[in-house]
Protein backbone atom coordinates (compact mmCIF):
# COMPACT_ATOMS: atom_id res chain seq x y z
CA UNK A 1 0.00 0.00 0.00
CA UNK A 2 3.22 2.48 0.90
CA UNK A 3 4.51 1.61 -2.51
CA UNK A 4 0.89 3.09 -4.04
CA UNK A 5 0.34 5.70 -1.81
CA UNK A 6 3.85 6.99 -3.00
CA UNK A 7 3.26 6.34 -6.83
CA UNK A 8 0.08 8.60 -6.59
CA UNK A 9 2.21 11.42 -4.58
CA UNK A 10 4.88 11.32 -6.80
CA UNK A 11 2.82 10.90 -10.38
CA UNK A 12 -0.17 12.88 -9.59
CA UNK A 13 -2.36 9.96 -10.97
CA UNK A 14 -4.55 6.92 -9.96
CA UNK A 15 -6.39 3.83 -11.58
CA UNK A 16 -9.55 3.21 -10.11
CA UNK A 17 -10.25 -0.42 -9.49
CA UNK A 18 -11.94 -2.26 -11.97
CA UNK A 19 -11.56 0.84 -14.52
CA UNK A 20 -8.96 0.28 -17.66
CA UNK A 21 -7.52 3.90 -17.82
CA UNK A 22 -5.43 6.30 -15.62
CA UNK A 23 -6.73 9.54 -14.02
CA UNK A 24 -4.57 12.52 -13.32
CA UNK A 25 -5.39 13.56 -9.80
CA UNK A 26 -4.38 17.05 -7.85
CA UNK A 27 -4.85 16.25 -4.37
CA UNK A 28 -3.16 17.16 -0.86
CA UNK A 29 -2.40 14.73 1.84
CA UNK A 30 -3.31 15.29 5.36
CA UNK A 31 -2.00 11.68 7.79
CA UNK A 32 -2.41 11.30 11.01
CA UNK A 33 -0.67 8.56 13.15
CA UNK A 34 -0.20 7.95 16.46
CA UNK A 35 3.35 5.92 15.56
CA UNK A 36 6.83 7.84 15.61
CA UNK A 37 7.52 7.19 11.72
CA UNK A 38 10.89 8.39 11.88
CA UNK A 39 11.48 4.99 14.05
CA UNK A 40 9.08 3.03 11.76
CA UNK A 41 11.54 4.14 9.08
CA UNK A 42 14.58 2.98 10.99
CA UNK A 43 13.10 -0.45 11.46
CA UNK A 44 12.29 -1.00 8.12
CA UNK A 45 8.32 -1.09 8.59
CA UNK A 46 8.15 2.57 6.53
CA UNK A 47 9.36 3.40 3.32
CA UNK A 48 11.38 6.31 3.92
CA UNK A 49 11.01 7.85 0.30
CA UNK A 50 7.12 8.02 1.81
CA UNK A 51 7.98 9.48 4.47
CA UNK A 52 9.83 11.93 3.29
CA UNK A 53 6.61 13.13 0.42
CA UNK A 54 4.21 13.17 3.46
CA UNK A 55 6.48 14.88 5.82
CA UNK A 56 6.28 18.33 3.82
CA UNK A 57 5.00 20.25 6.85
CA UNK A 58 4.55 18.11 9.92
CA UNK A 59 2.42 19.61 12.92
CA UNK A 60 2.86 17.10 16.37
CA UNK A 61 0.09 17.32 18.37
CA UNK A 62 0.94 16.00 21.69
CA UNK A 63 -1.20 13.69 23.38
CA UNK A 64 -4.53 14.34 25.31
CA UNK A 65 -2.98 13.35 28.97
CA UNK A 66 -0.66 16.20 28.30
CA UNK A 67 -3.26 18.73 27.29
CA UNK A 68 -5.45 18.46 29.87
CA UNK A 69 -7.44 21.91 29.71
CA UNK A 70 -8.82 20.68 26.41
CA UNK A 71 -10.66 18.02 27.74
CA UNK A 72 -13.50 19.84 29.24
CA UNK A 73 -14.19 22.00 26.19
CA UNK A 74 -13.68 18.75 24.00
CA UNK A 75 -16.36 16.75 26.45
CA UNK A 76 -18.94 19.87 26.38
CA UNK A 77 -18.36 19.40 22.81
CA UNK A 78 -18.81 15.65 22.43
CA UNK A 79 -22.15 15.85 24.66
CA UNK A 80 -23.81 18.65 22.84
CA UNK A 81 -23.41 17.06 20.04
CA UNK A 82 -24.65 13.89 20.51
CA UNK A 83 -27.26 14.67 22.57
CA UNK A 84 -28.23 17.21 19.26
CA UNK A 85 -27.45 13.73 16.88
CA UNK A 86 -30.25 11.50 19.21
CA UNK A 87 -32.69 14.19 19.08
CA UNK A 88 -32.71 14.20 23.03
CA UNK A 89 -32.19 17.16 25.40
CA UNK A 90 -28.41 18.14 26.46
CA UNK A 91 -27.65 16.40 30.31
CA UNK A 92 -26.16 18.44 32.39
CA UNK A 93 -22.38 17.75 33.32
CA UNK A 94 -21.57 18.07 36.65
CA UNK A 95 -17.87 19.71 38.41
CA UNK A 96 -17.36 15.91 39.55
CA UNK A 97 -17.98 14.45 36.27
CA UNK A 98 -15.50 16.72 34.66
CA UNK A 99 -12.60 16.35 37.56
CA UNK A 100 -12.91 12.45 36.79
CA UNK A 101 -12.84 13.01 32.85
CA UNK A 102 -9.70 15.55 33.33
CA UNK A 103 -7.66 13.39 35.59
CA UNK A 104 -8.51 10.04 33.41
CA UNK A 105 -4.69 9.50 31.11
CA UNK A 106 -7.16 9.08 27.43
CA UNK A 107 -4.48 6.41 25.78
CA UNK A 108 -7.02 6.67 23.03
CA UNK A 109 -6.83 10.24 22.71
CA UNK A 110 -9.97 12.15 21.29
CA UNK A 111 -11.48 9.40 20.05
CA UNK A 112 -11.69 7.57 23.74
CA UNK A 113 -12.96 10.72 24.90
CA UNK A 114 -15.81 11.11 22.33
CA UNK A 115 -16.74 7.33 22.77
CA UNK A 116 -16.81 7.63 26.62
CA UNK A 117 -19.26 11.00 26.45
CA UNK A 118 -21.52 9.43 23.59
CA UNK A 119 -21.71 6.32 26.60
CA UNK A 120 -22.81 8.55 28.80
CA UNK A 121 -25.06 10.39 26.91
CA UNK A 122 -26.92 7.02 26.00
CA UNK A 123 -27.05 5.62 29.35
CA UNK A 124 -28.12 9.16 30.65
Amino acid sequence: MQAKLLRVLREKEIERVGDTRTRKVNVRIIAATNRDLKKEVEAGRFRQDLFYRLSVFPIEIPPLRERRDDIVPLATHFVKQTARRMNRPTPRVTQATLTQLTAHDWAGNVRELQNAVERAVVLS
